[in-house]
């Protein structure tokens, strides 16, 4: 079934908060449900990506990591079954997505994954977030939501403090310091989500991690998510 998911423009919010100020009218964002492969031949495809009404780049992100999840699987189960007798294990491959943080600026989206390489002890879920600004069509960093270069330590504390009152403490691999600077996330009304990858700070078994941070504890945001 076809999902479609609209961002609120800035009139329409404005009427919903009872507000009489009048703005200029932004045209709402439609982010839609794409099937871009299904298959149960053996190997499993399910992959199920986004596509926005006017943002190519971020269309082409959505469909690079599509593909490249499609062809991890199709090659994987080539290569096994090139191996292997019996053929027993099948290359099996999940995509799909949720629209996190839509309004008439930014887009937020997660898109989450799973890939099971043929004749592999284990499978591997991962996240990807796609967040972008709707005004200039580009992707936006975590760089981007801070005035000044403070962010990385800023955020690293608060992360810190989350992990140290969450289970998140008794699955980590190393002590945690800080994260990147170029680190995963995603956007909700209320928290900004730092996103961990599998193994990238608690043990695979663990999967990837989400850890939430209080929009208000946030420093010097830009109105990208302000």
């Amino acid at each position: 079934m076809k999902r479609c998911f609209v961002g609120i423009g800035v009139l329409a919010a404005l009427v919903l908060a009872g507000c009489t100020e009048e703005k200029a009218e932004t045209k709402p964002v439609e982010i839609n449900e794409i099937e871009l492969a299904k298959e149960d031949a053996g190997l499993t495809l399910d992959i199920t990506i986004p596509e926005a009404d006017g943002l190519d780049v971020f269309n082409q992100h959505a469909v690079k990591l599509g593909k490249e999840l499609e062809a991890a699987v199709r090659n994987s189960e080539t290569a096994y079954l090139e191996e292997s007798a019996d053929g027993a294990l099948h290359a099996d491959g999940h995509m799909d997505f949720a629209v996190k943080f839509l309004d008439e600026q930014t887009a937020s989206v997660l898109i989450e994954a799973y890939l099971y390489e043929a004749g592999m002890a284990h499978g591997r879920t991962y996240l990807e977030p796609l967040n972008y600004d709707l005004r200039t069509g580009a992707a936006i960093e975590l760089a981007d939501l801070f005035e000044g270069d403070n962010y990385v330590a800023d955020l690293s504390e608060l992360a810190k403090v989350e992990i140290e009152t969450s289970e998140v403490k008794e699955q980590l691999t190393k002590p945690f310091t800080e994260i990147k600077e170029n680190q995963k996330f995603y956007l909700i009304p209320n928290n900004l989500v730092l996103v961990f990858d599998q193994y990238e700070i608690t043990a695979g078994v663990a999967g990837p991690q989400k850890i939430l941070i209080a929009k208000s504890d946030l420093k010097n945001l830009k109105d990208l998510y302000n």
